[in-house]
């Protein structure tokens, strides 16, 4: 079980969220959609640290090498082809083949990473993330920039994902994706947890006008 608990994030002059809450099982898809979802994810991951609170996993502190995390809009270091980064990955893990990740997220191999367009760039961020084999992911908005036929391959990655026993923490700005996809989903805004949602919710709450092409705001 992670357990985050009385959360503080504040960026600049501006709290973002205060006294938040979670205790998220392990081996399930969790959601996150409104506004300081990806704040909450950089501060699990550890790039954020909160003003107050804590989160941790069993009672003990939460530790980054078990965790990887995808952001929103992948950035690479200039100079490297797409190949070079899916080399730097397999350098730490030779068993690590990326060819069945690179069936469902086509990528120019021989591209400078830094100048893909916006999809193929996400595409690598999500090779990468999970050629890692970590534990716990954390993905900030893994449908943004993806075509149709990308965000069904994606939504059916999640759940072989939660099956095998990882434990995603996913931030959306759209709720029709998670649809089928997360085993729960915390609505936030103003600065803390607004409710909670089972899995079998989510169909309602779509339907009841949630966002979803204009998206919630960003954090």
């Amino acid at each position: 079980m992670i357990t985050i608990d009385s959360l503080r994030i504040r960026k600049g002059r501006r709290v973002v969220l205060d006294g938040v809450t979670m205790h998220l099982p392990q081996n399930a898809v969790h959601g996150l959609a409104g506004e300081g979802r990806s704040a909450l994810l950089h501060a699990v991951y550890g790039d954020l640290r909160p003003e107050a609170g804590s989160i941790t996993e069993a009672g003990h502190p939460l530790q980054r090498r078990e965790m990887s995390l995808l952001e929103a809009d992948p950035h690479f270091w200039p100079g490297l082809t797409a190949r070079d980064c899916i080399g730097l990955i397999r350098w730490f893990d030779r068993k690590v083949n990326p060819e069945a990740l690179l069936r469902r997220f086509p990528v120019p191999l021989d591209k400078e990473a830094a100048t893909l367009d916006a999809e193929a760039r996400k595409h690598l961020g999500i090779i990468l993330t999970l050629m890692r084999g970590k534990r716990i992911l954390l993905l900030d908005e893994p449908f943004r920039e993806l075509k149709p036929e990308r965000i069904f391959v994606m939504q059916q990655l999640l759940l072989h994902l939660g099956s095998e026993g990882r434990t995603v923490l996913l931030a959306s700005g759209r709720i029709a994706p998670l649809e089928g996809v997360c085993d729960d989903l915390y609505l936030l805004g103003e600065g803390g947890v607004r409710a909670r949602y089972e899995h079998y919710e989510l169909g309602r709450l779509e339907r009841s006008g949630a966002p979803d092409n204009g998206g919630f705001a960003e954090n």
